[in-house]
């Protein structure tokens, strides 16, 4: 068994490490006199390749910084906190809970949360479900950028 640590601070036994919060969950960016909340991201992808190029790009993306990843629906439903607003990048294929299902409840759950649809499949491939699932879009997981991000979280608000 391994041992994660919950964004609330707090250990949990696990059978296994399946969400990262990230440190950089409630920096502040100083601006004159101003201090700015940035815009946390959370990565919900059981691909580990993927969850790390997006926090490269999320890294490289003004005003936002990394909240979390989880490798599941599951586990982003346990560990995003309550009251917590910003953006989850969502894969719409993965093992367990699919990331509709997620969306759809991640959304109930968080209705300040902005979910993203990410995925390899081509538009007029999506499955059925992922036009009515509380998603605010769709993201080609080779169209992920530091503008393209910062876009469309201002399109969503």
């Amino acid at each position: 068994m391994a041992m994660a640590l919950h964004p609330r601070g707090d250990a949990r036994t696990t059978k296994t490490v399946v969400c990262t919060p990230s440190s950089a969950t409630r920096s502040r960016r100083i601006i004159g006199k101003m201090a700015q909340e940035r815009v946390g991201v959370w990565v919900v992808d059981d691909q580990a390749s993927f969850r790390r190029a997006t926090a490269a790009a999320v890294a490289a993306t003004e005003d936002f910084a990394m909240a979390g990843d989880c490798e599941s629906g599951e586990s982003a439903l346990e560990l995003i906190p309550d009251g917590s607003a910003g953006i989850v990048l969502m894969d719409i294929h993965m093992p367990g809970m699919g990331g509709i299902e997620a969306t759809r409840r991640i959304r109930a759950a968080h209705p300040d949360m902005v979910v993203l649809l990410t995925s390899t499949y081509d538009v007029i491939d999506l499955p059925p479900g992922a036009a009515d699932c509380g998603a605010a879009a769709y993201l080609h997981k080779e169209d992920l950028s530091p503008n393209l991000l910062a876009r469309l979280w201002q399109a969503s608000r």
